[in-house]
This record gives structure tokens, sequence and C-alpha cells, in this order.
């Protein structure tokens, strides 16, 4: 009878993976209680010998510090009203890392079987996607949003621009998965598996959402550098396909193309160093945010003005000769579309050197892992979590629920694996 129970509670835990993805197109709530159940099904069959016992990892070890942190940042900042949910409730990420540990390592869930679905997932969100590209309506009949001279995609969340992240995250999370699976087997390179990292590109391209096509296409760049490094062959294989990706976008010069390259590398204007005239001070919204932001975080160094505050802090005048005239009115959000600018203004330089902390060990552990084994899923899951450090680049709320549902199954997936064959 306990056997049975046993396959039961795996079966549950399964399925509540397997539809975390969709959650996430359709509805921060349910995405949230999936995590919450996952929690509550750890925490019932965990012993908590064994729990503290985990706690001693490294990398468990600074999360728990760094919450500890964000709890302290809180009665430091409480003049300022931080939000004290925001505070208490990131304990969830690190019960969650623990809790996809266990369940992949201790439970043996059949994560093969997850990853299957996954696939197939973000292959339909895909080719939803291309639907929507070529008749303006994806299949629930979502339209494409109009966006000066070309049409921005949401695919199955609609007006919500931001598909790209979850392709991304979880299509990436696939790739490296079946890809290790067939390479370490065999060094030939399976080009089924290479075709829907192909799909992931082609489909975050067409969103017309430029930050995640920087990251997919950093991702890409590390892969094909970590292969060539042992199958020369492949890399000029690889090499023509990514240069006829490039070359047709280039050659059709349509307004999609100029937004996702030709202006993407104009961009790169914004970095140049300008003479009598602050770093930050450029012509774009973005640096707006960041240029604000990081006034915020002149006048509060160590600890920042407290979580979800940049929105309550960032309207004000006196920024405004940091910024430039044209988007002065513009430097406000919800959060400043940059990890180190939120971590920066919101918490501190004591908080960014707490997660800089914890992800240099983690990088650092895994590549000493990764020596020892060879274990590309290992490596390539390590690049996901790399790429999300990218400087400048616009980015999601790292605190908010849905961005952060996305970077902490990828953290805990890597965490759980690095936990497999550390023990071995």
């Amino acid at each position: 009878m306990a056997l049975n129970n046993q396959h039961v509670y795996k079966k549950i835990i399964e399925i509540l993976l397997i539809l975390l993805p969709i959650a996430l197109l359709f509805s921060n709530i349910v995405s949230e209680i999936i995590i919450f159940t996952l929690i509550v099904f750890y925490l019932s069959k965990q012993n908590f010998e064994i729990f503290f016992e985990n706690l001693k990892n490294p990398i468990i070890s600074l999360i728990l510090i760094f919450w500890f942190y964000l709890i302290l940042n809180f009665f430091i900042n409480i003049d300022n009203n931080p939000s004290l949910l925001r505070s208490i409730f990131f304990i969830r990420f690190l019960l969650y890392v623990l809790a996809i540990s266990f369940f992949i390592n201790i439970l043996n869930i059949n994560l093969k079987k997850v990853f299957n679905w996954w696939l197939i997932i973000i292959i339909i969100v895909c080719l939803d996607l291309f639907f929507q590209f070529f008749t303006s309506s994806n299949f629930f009949g979502y339209d494409a949003i109009n966006h000066g001279n070309i049409k921005r995609l949401g695919g199955f969340m609609d007006d919500e621009l931001k598909i790209s992240n979850l392709i991304f995250h979880i299509g990436t999370l696939v790739f490296s998965y079946f890809f290790s699976k067939t390479y370490l087997k065999n060094k030939k390179i399976n080009y089924y598996i290479l075709s829907f990292l192909i799909l992931l590109i082609c489909s975050i391209f067409i969103t017309a959402e430029r930050a995640n096509f920087v990251t997919v296409v950093t991702f890409s760049f590390l892969f094909v550098l970590l292969i060539s490094l042992e199958n020369k062959k492949f890399f000029f294989k690889i090499l023509i396909i990514f240069s006829i990706l490039i070359s047709v976008p280039i050659i059709s010069n349509d307004n999609l193309s100029n937004r996702m390259i030709n202006d993407l590398l104009k961009k790169t204007n914004l970095f140049k160093i300008e003479n009598n005239k602050n770093y930050l001070n450029k012509d774009s919204h973005y640096f707006a945010h960041y240029s604000a932001a990081y006034q915020i975080f002149e006048r509060n160094k160590m600890f920042g003005v407290g979580l979800k505050n940049f929105r309550n802090f960032c309207d004000d005048e006196s920024l405004n000769s940091k910024i430039n005239p044209i988007f002065q009115n513009k430097k406000c959000a919800t959060h400043p579309h940059s990890f180190y600018f939120e971590i920066l203004s919101e918490i501190g330089l004591f908080g960014l050197f707490l997660l800089l902390l914890l992800f240099v060990t983690l990088f650092y552990q895994v590549l000493k892992i990764y020596f020892k084994t060879k274990n590309y899923f290992l490596l390539l899951n390590s690049f996901i979590i790399l790429v999300y450090f990218i400087p400048f680049l616009p980015r999601g709320s790292f605190f908010t629920n849905w961005n952060a549902i996305i970077f902490w199954t990828a953290f805990a997936i890597l965490n759980a694996n690095y936990n497999k064959l550390k023990s071995k």
C-alpha cells in the first residue's frame, strides 16, 4: 500500500511540473498555487534532519542568508514603507529549489517524462506564434499588437508581451536536457535537437522582443563554443547554419529585421562614453530608468530604498539633470528593467554583493563538477542562468512572481543536477 501511495505521490508531482509552463502562460495565480503545492508536498515528505543538512550546502546557505537580509532590509527601510510580503515570501524560492532537488534525486520522479511534455508545450507555443505572425491572430484569436511599423506577438499571452522569456528559459532547459542525453551517448550531433534550438531562436525573433533575442543568441553562441572545442566539424556546420539564419533577415530588409538586427546593432552606440556627459544620460527610455535607479542608489548606497520602492522614488524632478530631456517624463516604471539597477536601488550594495556571491559560488561549484563529469546538461543549464547577467539588457523585475518562477525553475533544476553529480 505504501508503495502505491508513493507512486501516486510521484505522479502528482510530475503532473504539477508538466502543468507549470501552461500555468505561466495563462495564470500567475495558478502558477503560484503549483509552486505552493510542490513546497507543501516536499515539506510533508521531508526528514527535517536531512532538511537542515541541506542548508549546509553553500548555495542553499547563501540563498537563506539573502532571504534574512531581505527581512533585515525591510526594517532598515521601514520608514520608506517597502514590501513586507515580497521580503517574507522570497523564502518560497529557497524551498522550491530544495523541493525540486528532493523530487529529482530522492523521489526519482520521471524527469524525462516532464521534459517530453515541456518539449511538446514549447513547440505548440512556437507554432502558435508563427500562426499569429502570418495571420495576425493566434489559435485563440488573440491579435498581434501593432507597434509602429511592426507587429509585436504575445501568442497565448495575448497583449502581455513577455512570452519570449518563457520560450527561452523552458525551451533552452528542454534543449539542454535532450542534447546532453544524446551527445553523451554518441558524439554525433543530433540535428533534430539542434533544429529545436533554431526553432526557439526564430520564434523569439518574430515576437520582436529584442532582449530575449540577444539572450538566446548569446546562449547559442556559448553552446557552439563549448561543442566546437572538441568537435571542429560541428563548428563549421553550425557556423553555416547560423550565417544563413542571420543573413536572411538582413537581406530581406523588412521592418522586423530592421528592428531586431539593424536597429539593435545601432543601439551599441549607447554604450560609448561621451565627454562631459553623464554615462547613463542616453537617448533611450530604458537608460532613463537606469539613470533614475542609479541616482536613487547613490543616495542610499548600502541598503537601497527597500523592495518594490523604485516606483515610489523615481518620480523626482531632482533626478532629471542626469536623464536625457526627451525621456525625463518616462524615467518612472514599476521597476528599472534591469537586474543590477533594481538590486542597487532597492536593496543596495550589500544586497548586490550577496546575490553576486551566490551566483559566483554557484558557477564555481558547477565548473568544478563539470570538469570532473563532463556533464553537458549541467553546463548548458548554467549558461541559461549566466546569460541573465548580461548588463543593460531590459529585464522584468527579479522579484516579480512570473519572472521569478521561471528563473528559479531553471536554477532549481541546475541545483538538483549539481547535487546528483556531486553525490556520485
